[in-house]
């Protein structure tokens, strides 16, 4: 495995992932309709594309060629954006190889929105909860939470 620059060849690969993570890593946390908003069938990959070129975006791929996980930051703000692996392929340290990339690259204090199921992830990596926070996607409520690193570990 090896961590690439993100280039619009990867739209297509990228919003499918998100699309899978988000409905099968996280369902235990949200329920359908929760799922549906927030990555709905729809999604539109070179919107994500443009979105994901004007920040600081990894993708982890494997050496075969396919991607296992990607993240984004915007670098002056430190702001974690999105941070997702293949459900097929979590809990074996892609997302914290993505993560630690991406801190390297911004500058403190980190920041992020993180799901009720990346909590914990970033709570082990030396992220604080600030506050619960809720967003609406298409007419849903979503539970998130503001989480904050001021150090480097």
């Amino acid at each position: 495995m090896h961590l690439i620059r993100y280039s619009q060849p990867w739209a297509e690969a990228v919003t499918a992932l998100f699309h899978e993570a988000v409905h099968i890593s996280c369902s235990s946390d949200y329920d359908p309709v929760q799922l549906a908003a927030w990555a709905p069938d729809d999604l539109d990959p070179q919107s994500w594309c443009e979105a994901l070129l004007d920040t600081y975006t990894l993708l982890a791929v494997s050496d075969e060629g396919s991607l296992l996980g990607f993240g984004n930051i915007d670098v002056r703000r430190g702001y974690i954006d999105r941070l997702y692996t293949a459900p097929d392929h979590t809990g074996r340290g892609i997302g914290s190889l993505i993560l630690a990339a991406l801190e390297e690259r911004g500058s403190l204090p980190f920041h992020v929105h993180a799901s009720d199921t990346a909590r914990g992830f970033f709570l082990y990596r030396g992220y604080e909860i600030m506050r619960e926070n809720t967003v609406i996607r298409r007419g849903t409520a979503l539970r998130n939470w503001l989480m904050v690193k001021e150090e480097r570990l």
